[in-house]
């Protein structure tokens, strides 16, 4: 949760454990302590944690003998290998036999934006100086930067490399990153399939959103997404395949439908009278372009002065970056998404220099038959959701402005919902606005994607209950919410809340409920039950268990457990019974 107030204090994040300065140490190696040891003892790190072998891979092998896989460190590969080719650029990254086009675009974007780059790839590294075949990159997860350390040892098929490489030859940093990033996820298969969204926030510890090119005019998009660009923001698209099967296809201009572009730089060139807005793009293959009007193959650049086309720095060449103009982006793709590091650059008319931000973060979890209420249309059991109280202690100093929530209306209530209570409107200077994400935790792991469906719900209180029950629940109404439920690492909204009064104070007093869709596939034993197959079970009349009874119960129960469709839950108080009839 980020909060704007007009002069919040802000902390010396160098001086915290798990901030980019200081960053948590990934399943406790450290770099230094294990790159000193190697260079003492004259050894290359290998590295137990993530070996060389088809675990690491994590996707079958191929059944083709010609096709095995063979893990080679960089200067087996080259002689003159380099982690770094002069500098770095959008060129460096081109994918390779997997599909995570999702994360290579989002690097693709980490690559102009040279002071966050640095942040996730330290380029106090060589394979030159002081070589140990150890590297280390940072990565952003869930609230704190963590450093992960690999070895440069890479998958290699058929003598190139399987997954991520770069252009120029001899360069190696980005399928090292790859590496670091399939190392934090559990294995390189882990990787395949995703949102933008995921890459960019990692890369940058900001809130990534999405924002549906039809939403604006093409020329106000334009403006839009250049000043987001100018701010920092990391920007990228995608054309919207509307079945599976069109995954992968080639529109007849050139573009991969389902996959994700960078949007790597806006620019305008005059053309004769008229001044044409033009977009940068780049698709991760590092080839397959865009053929239509200011592509590379285009006459329209025929008709544009050399110094423009230096001043752009325009490449007419087959390397996965080609220009467009805004109209024709606007007609072609769906949707952009941004992700913006400070949250003052996701308003469209961010001017206020002065604000700043405090942030408050909470770690909860969903426990089925404890804290997994499922959404409103589960009256009975939304409040045993998690539940966090939030103190907005400041108000605006000038009046915020309302920003595109991801598509998120204010009437995009549950269904289930109350009849609002009607509260009169503050004055709008008397408002705070708080930003709220809720990120799913570790759902990429073990080779697969599990997200659920999630959102949350805020609803003002007045005093400080320990819990809200639900009666509370069945007759508020809330004040914000997330949206519709969907199955993404993480939803987000900017709202803009009304304060209470208590004690003739205005405060900004609330709850906020994060939650599931639906109730978790879990069947409560009633108590009487339990008794009651005690009773079947006690064949001596007294309403006690002999232990080998009670083990033939317990057993029988648990046996249901996993040949039910439903889980059938045993709670302590239910063991507790049990075990009492022994």
């Amino acid at each position: 949760v980020t909060q704007q107030t007009p002069s919040a204090p802000r902390r010396c994040w160098a001086e915290m454990e798990g901030s980019v300065a200081g960053p948590l140490k990934f399943k406790s190696q450290d770099y230094e302590a294990l790159r000193g040891a190697c260079l003492q003892s004259g050894s290359l790190f290998s590295d137990p944690l993530f070996p060389a072998d088809q675990g690491s891979i994590g996707m079958p092998p191929d059944p083709d003998p010609a096709k095995a896989v063979k893990w080679l460190r960089p200067k087996d590969i080259s002689a003159n290998a380099m982690f770094v080719e002069g500098t770095t650029s959008t060129t460096d990254i081109c994918q390779g036999q997997l599909g995570n086009c999702w994360f290579l675009a989002a690097l693709s974007c980490l690559t102009m934006h040279p002071t966050v780059f640095v942040k996730v790839v330290p380029l106090d590294q060589s394979m030159t100086e002081s070589y140990a075949g150890i590297f280390r990159f940072r990565f952003w997860q869930y609230g704190e930067w963590v450093e992960v350390v690999v070895d440069d040892s890479l998958p290699v098929c058929e003598g190139r490399l399987l997954f991520s490489y770069s252009c120029t030859k001899n360069e190696f940093w980005s399928a090292l990153v790859e590496k670091a990033y399939a190392k934090l996820n559990g294995s390189y298969g882990s990787l395949k399939g995703g949102n933008i969204s995921e890459g960019m926030e990692d890369f940058t510890g900001g809130i990534a959103y999405t924002l549906s090119i039809s939403s604006r005019p093409p020329q106000i998009l334009w403006k839009l997404l250049n000043a987001a660009l100018s701010r920092g923001s990391l920007l990228s698209c995608f054309i919207q395949a509307k079945t599976t099967a069109e995954i992968g296809q080639q529109t007849s201009d050139g573009l991969v439908r389902g996959h994700a572009y960078a949007i790597t730089d806006m620019d305008k060139v005059k053309r004769e009278s008229e001044e044409v807005l033009l977009l940068r793009l780049r698709n991760p293959w590092g080839f397959v372009e865009y053929t239509g009007p200011w592509s590379d193959k285009s006459k329209n650049w025929d008709k544009i002065d050399k110094a423009e086309k230096k001043r752009i720095k325009l490449k007419l060449q087959e390397d996965g970056e080609f220009w467009i103009g805004v109209e024709d982006f606007c007609k072609l793709f769906n949707t952009v998404e941004l992700c913006s590091v400070n949250p003052d650059s996701m308003s469209e008319d961010s001017t206020d220099s002065s604000s700043s931000w405090s942030l408050t973060s909470y770690k909860g979890s969903w426990v089925p038959g404890c804290s997994a209420g499922g959404n409103r249309s589960y009256p009975r059991t939304f409040w045993k959701n998690p539940q966090f109280q939030l103190l907005l202690s400041e108000r605006n100093a000038v009046e915020d402005v309302e920003v595109d929530n991801n598509g998120v209306s204010e009437n995009d209530e549950d269904d289930a919902d109350p009849a609002p209570t009607v509260l009169p409107q503050k004055s709008k200077g008397k408002r705070c606005t708080a930003l709220v994400e809720l990120l799913q935790r570790d759902r990429r792991q073990k080779n697969r994607i599990n997200f659920l469906y999630v959102a949350f719900h805020i609803f003002r209180i007045q005093d400080n209950p320990a819990a809200l029950n639900q009666s509370f629940f069945s007759s508020s109404r809330a004040v914000g919410r997330s949206g519709k439920y969907q199955a993404v690492r993480g939803v987000w909204r900017r709202v803009l809340l009304e304060p209470v009064n208590v004690l003739n104070t205005k405060i900004f007093k609330f709850v906020l409920c994060p939650c599931t869709s639906v109730l978790e596939n879990d069947y409560q034993l009633p108590l009487e039950t339990c008794r009651q197959l005690i009773f079947t079970e006690d064949t001596g009349g007294r309403g006690r268990l002999n232990r080998t009874q009670a083990e033939q119960l317990v057993s029988a129960v648990r046996s249901l457990q996993v040949k039910s469709p439903k889980v059938v839950h045993l709670t302590a108080l239910q063991e507790k019974c049990i075990n009492t009839h022994t």
